[in-house]
């Protein structure tokens, strides 16, 4: 997943937007952190395994 502008949102290349929860849930996360997602359903526990920053285009 990649964390996006609202003006560059593509599901099809995994392309999210900050504005979303999981990707709110994420932005500060380092590797080796575990972050939870309150999700409608239920609550998540997701472990920060790499964090990669993609060059500027």
């Amino acid at each position: 997943m990649t964390i996006v502008g609202v003006d560059e949102v593509n599901l099809d290349v995994g392309h999210v937007s900050w504005i979303l929860p999981i990707a709110r849930a994420l932005l500060k996360a380092k590797v080796g952190d575990t972050v939870t997602l309150h999700t409608p359903a239920d609550i998540q526990q997701i472990d920060i395994l790499d964090v990669r920053y993609p060059p500027k285009t």
